[in-house]
């Protein structure tokens, strides 16, 4: 039997808010993952879409570069290349601004509480693999408070959460700031996207069976868009019976809270009509560390200024993250409409709005990484947008109290990605030149996390 939470803590709650209180279960399901979910945009002519973000600036095509760029004979690189030997970037900016950093970590270690951290950005964020390197090294030491944000239908075709297992079946209709055939509303939640399941689509979300974090939840928070035309959710814990949420009502934010033992859980997601889903944080009522990941490829950081801020809100303030990593630039290297000072006006605007939204918290941007692209045979140019891109965030950042870091910098500078990929054992780098290996996002990950903490227990391998 499903129970309202009943007495002060019900009444504590904003209308938008509806609890659940989920009797002890068995646990999770034995049954694996067989279905596998069509993907397509609001405004798509064929059901089997892709969906997939690009993983260039969407507003801009790339063109020719202004000018020529330096270049580099992978056949010419030397002995092999050694990250070990590239020094720890620090973070850089105000000593305010990093203290405040610094002790986010310290409240951390104290283990007396949750402590959130939440990333947005583009494809580094996306992948989930230097987020995921992150989460574990954090919970592994001070404790798992929960996995976090994690989508529970596929927002694009490949979509994965480190430490959480994922599921879908059905047609899913995905949509996300700038989406080509998107809605172009501006109403996608916390994470700039959503997902609506169609008729007949089912979607899951369930803690780990194996690995060392996010074997346990004990709390499952379901973000949606109440609409005068929404459908109902139907939401199953462990495969009991459903809990049904309306969907219906003024436009604005919504949310179902459901509380469960302590333990190994799946929940599962499904619809009777249109329900924008937000996305579901899995947490625990224990001190510990969450890391949030909402990361869309192809984005900028302009893309907080087409959000709607009144669905964004409620949900940042209901969360409260202590520490805000925005890991975005890449793409705006990539934009060829871009200068200094363009770049500049427009990441003002950005930071603006996110300090609205987060006035309190803890702020880093991280910079683009290095990045290479093939000229000739053996000869790749080195893309030099991205120096003045990581200049003008430490330029900016410290107007809005954030450090910046600077991701080439740590790669070990221009050229770095050529390196990665080419004189790299095991190699660092994705054959994209843009992207890293899972094991390049690890060590990326340890050494952002050296970076923020201000010490070497995190340092790379």
């Amino acid at each position: 039997m499903i129970l309202f939470l009943a007495g002060l803590a019900a009444a504590a709650e904003p209308s938008w808010v509806q609890t659940f209180v989920v009797p002890a279960t068995s646990g999770p399901p034995t049954d694996e993952c067989s279905t596998k979910a069509t993907i397509r945009g609001p405004r798509a002519k064929v059901e089997d879409d892709d969906s997939r973000p690009s993983t260039a600036t969407s507003a801009k095509p790339e063109t020719p570069a202004p000018e020529p760029m330096p270049t580099l004979d992978t056949k010419a690189m030397g002995p092999p290349f050694d990250i070990a030997a590239v020094p720890l970037e620090p973070l850089r900016g105000r000593d305010v601004d990093i203290a405040r950093i610094r002790h986010v970590f310290l409240i951390a270690a104290a283990q007396k509480r949750t402590t959130r951290i939440s990333f947005w950005g583009a494809s580094h964020v996306a992948g989930e693999f230097l987020t995921g390197h992150i989460r574990r090294l954090l919970q592994t030491r001070w404790g798992d408070a929960g996995h976090g944000f994690v989508m529970p239908g596929p927002p694009w075709n490949g979509y994965r959460a480190g430490d959480t297992n994922l599921c879908a079946g059905g047609t899913w209709v995905s949509d996300y700031v700038e989406r080509r055939d998107g809605r172009d509303d501006g109403r996608h939640g916390p994470a700039g996207m959503d997902v609506t399941a169609g008729k007949g689509a089912v979607g899951w979300v369930q803690t780990t069976k194996t690995n060392p974090q996010g074997r346990a939840v004990s709390r499952f928070e379901v973000a949606f868009l109440r609409e005068p035309d929404a459908g109902t959710l139907h939401l199953s814990v462990d495969g009991g019976a459903s809990i049904d949420v309306s969907a219906k009502g003024e436009t604005g934010p919504g949310l179902a809270s459901l509380s469960v033992v302590d333990g190994p859980h799946r929940l599962q997601v499904s619809a009777d009509g249109p329900v924008r889903v937000f996305g579901v944080w899995m947490e625990r009522d224990a001190p510990g560390v969450i890391v949030d990941a909402a990361g869309v490829s192809g984005r900028t950081a302009s893309s907080w200024q087409k959000w709607d801020a009144t669905l964004m809100a409620p949900f940042l303030e209901r969360k409260r993250p202590d520490l805000v990593v925005l890991a975005y630039g890449t793409n705006e290297a990539n934009d060829k409409s871009l200068d200094p000072e363009k770049y500049a006006t427009s990441l003002r605007l950005s930071l603006t709005r996110m300090r609205a939204l987060l006035p309190d918290a803890a702020c880093v941007l991280v910079g683009p990484s290095d990045r290479g692209k093939k000229v000739k045979g053996n000869t790749f140019a080195i893309w030099t947008p991205t120096v003045w891109v990581a200049r003008v965030q430490r330029e900016v950042g410290p107007e809005f109290g954030c450090a910046t870091w600077d991701m080439q910098a740590a790669m070990g500078g221009p050229g770095s990605m050529l390196q990665w990929y080419f004189n790299a054992e095991p190699r660092l780098a994705a054959g994209d030149l843009i992207h890293l290996s899972v094991e390049g996002y690890k060590e990326m990950g340890a050494r952002l996390l050296a970076a923020m903490t201000g010490d070497a227990a995190a340092e790379p391998r």
